[in-house]
């Protein structure tokens, strides 16, 4: 079975939003989709609950799929998202960080140390932002 989950890679000016992950990864924020929730209303609804930003949900960016440490696959949606509002307040159960990044540096950071697909996610974002 296929676990489905959305996420956002939020922009504010010119940064980015990115969370470090309990393996010690900086990645975007994500999450499950709920019953009766789309895959846009899941990236609002998870940005929101682990970095305490609201965010206005764009374009749909694709998907990254990846198997799960139980032998389950995991199907994520990403959409490019806005800054609104909002202090940054990691939700510690999930994540153990959350910071904004100058553009530069999260373009390090997730080549460096991030997941594979994560790279042409970013690079699509930050064309449609126009960065």
């Amino acid at each position: 079975m296929t676990e489905q989950s959305a996420g956002g890679i939020v922009m504010r000016g010119e940064e980015v939003l990115m969370i470090r992950d309990r393996y010690g990864r900086w990645t975007f924020p994500k999450g499950h989709i709920e019953a009766g929730e789309t895959a846009r209303e899941a990236a609002v609804r998870e940005v929101l609950e682990e970095t305490g930003v609201q965010a206005r949900p764009g374009v749909r960016l694709g998907q990254v799929g990846y198997v799960l440490p139980g032998g389950n696959d995991k199907q994520v949606t990403y959409f490019l998202m806005t800054y609104e509002e909002g202090e940054l307040q990691a939700l510690q159960s999930e994540i153990a960080e959350a910071r904004w990044f100058r553009i530069e540096d999260a373009q390090e950071q997730v080549q460096r140390r991030g997941y594979p697909g994560y790279r042409t996610l970013l690079r699509k974002a930050l064309e449609l932002h126009g960065k």
